[in-house]
C-alpha cells in the first residue's frame, strides 16, 4: 500500500492482530496515541510517499491471519492510496505460451 497523497486526519491502515512496536522512534510511522474505542493492534499513519508491505499468505500458501487489515476513515482532508498486488505461491509455475 503506497500513500500517494496524505493531506488528512485519520486514514491510517490498521492491523488489529499485530502488536504496536514499543520503541518511540516508530511514532513517526505508527499511531502511538489512543487508537479510538474498539480499535486494537497497530495503525500505520498515512504519509505521502511512504508504503506499507505485508504478506497475505504464509510460505505454504495459506492465509496469514495477522495480515488482516482495514483502511481507517479519513476524518478531514484527502488520502490517495495505491494498492500493489504481487503474487507468489510456492510451487507455482507460470504458463509457457
Amino acid at each position: 500500500m503506497v500513500y500517494l497523497a496524505a493531506n488528512c486526519s485519520g486514514g491510517g491502515t490498521n492491523f488489529p492482530l499485530l502488536e504496536r512496536p514499543q520503541d518511540e522512534r516508530w511514532c513517526e510511522f505508527v499511531e502511538c496515541g489512543d487508537l479510538g474505542e474498539g480499535v486494537q493492534g497497530v495503525t500505520f499513519l498515512p504519509k505521502a510517499g511512504a508504503a506499507v508491505f505485508w504478506d497475505n499468505f504464509d510460505a505454504e500458501g495459506r492465509g496469514w491471519k495477522e495480515g488482516l487489515h482495514a483502511g481507517m476513515p479519513v476524518t478531514e482532508g484527502v488520502k490517495v492510496g495505491l494498492n500493489i498486488w504481487s503474487w507468489y505461491q510456492k510451487g507455482h509455475k507460470p504458463p509457457t505460451e
